[in-house]
């Protein structure tokens, strides 16, 4: 069985058609969160989407919702890390909420347990991205600030603050936990991996010039790396799926996608590795309603058996109307072992893109 795929999502609510002006529905802005579900394997499962919840409260953040957040997934466990309101995002300097310092966590299998605050940061600074080593730390890269902060997860008091990599103003592109007590994160601008051994805080560089493609080229890219430390990335400029093994510093295969796979440079894409050799694209596109967007999911698989040319397979196609202006976070879970006796809601169902 593969993953379930979670999609965070703003929504804007009925003030959007009550109110004018540029904070119009910000109001009563809620988050809301779907689960896609794939059933079996193979061409033909059934995929399907539906909401988690079926109330607007889904981050215990009273009268607005939460944007610029990030997440990661420890298990069943789903944090939800940071963000900020709707008229901070738009620009509101002068909102009395800032940004939330909060930490929030849903175990997935029993959701209607609710959101829970797990802990508090000491910073307010928007989190553009996030890795957990040895599911024990938590590792956050602000986004204005020129360090990266470590807090344990378990038992919520030992912290870490030490500088990024070269003393970076931007966070990378990803990062992941390549070993026990191994950090690594790519810069983009200096096509850098770097190197954090976790328990003396310190970085190196881990491997120059990592992939051979310029900064223009990986506009658009999307990575995801999965649990052997392949890297792979969905390169929009080429429409092709590009894998590297960041433990032996070595470039993989490459395949090309079909011409459906081009999405344009302004949609945001997805890629998510769901399991061995077979994976995700997910994109968003706004609907003429602000407050509707279509959801599109694909899956592939690739076999590399017959290399040097991998085949690919397109298994799925499916698109999903959502009452919502866009998607915050797409994160992956694993199944409960009992499928069958998991209260999430998976009743709902996806339409075949026209």
């Amino acid at each position: 069985m593969e993953k379930l795929i979670y999609v965070h999502v703003e929504r804007l609510v009925d003030s959007l058609n009550r109110k004018k002006g540029m904070f119009s529905g910000c109001y009563d802005a809620t988050n809301d969160w779907y689960v896609i579900k794939q059933r079996g394997e193979g061409r033909g499962d059934r995929v399907k989407m539906s909401r988690v919840f079926e109330d607007t409260g889904q981050l215990n953040h009273p009268d607005f919702a939460l944007l610029d957040t990030d997440c990661v997934v420890i298990g069943s466990l789903l944090y939800v890390i940071g963000g900020c309101c709707f008229l901070c995002h738009s620009g509101n300097y002068n909102c009395k909420y800032l940004r939330s310092t909060e930490i929030r966590c849903l175990d997935t299998r029993n959701p209607e347990d609710r959101w829970r605050t797990c802990f508090t940061l000491p910073f307010k600074s928007c989190v553009d991205g996030s890795t957990v080593v040895d599911s024990q730390w938590l590792y956050l890269f602000p986004l204005e600030e020129t360090w990266c902060y470590g807090f344990n997860i378990e038992d919520r008091k030992s912290t870490r603050k030490l500088p990024k990599p070269s003393n970076c103003t931007s966070p990378p592109s990803f990062s992941t936990s390549l070993s026990p007590g191994t950090l690594v994160a790519y810069k983009r601008g200096e096509n850098t991996l770097y190197q954090l051994d976790c328990d003396n805080s310190a970085w190196t560089v881990y491997h120059k010039d990592f992939l051979p493609f310029s900064y223009e080229e990986l506009g658009g890219s999307s990575f995801a790396v999965d649990d052997d430390g392949i890297v792979y990335i969905y390169l929009c400029s080429y429409i092709r799926l590009i894998s590297f093994d960041i433990r032996n510093k070595k470039e993989l295969h490459a395949v090309d996608l079909p011409r459906s796979f081009w999405f344009g440079l302004k949609d945001p894409v997805q890629l998510i590795v769901l399991s061995k050799n077979k994976f995700c694209l997910l994109w968003d596109r706004q609907g003429t309603n602000m407050n509707k967007c279509r959801i599109y999911y694909s899956r592939f698989s690739v076999s590399y058996d017959d290399l040097p040319d991998p085949t690919l397979d397109v298994e799925e196609t499916r698109s999903f109307l959502v009452a919502g202006c866009g998607v915050l976070n797409v994160v992956t879970v694993d199944p409960p072992a009992d499928v069958g006796s998991s209260r999430v809601d998976v009743s709902g169902g996806g339409e075949k893109p026209t």
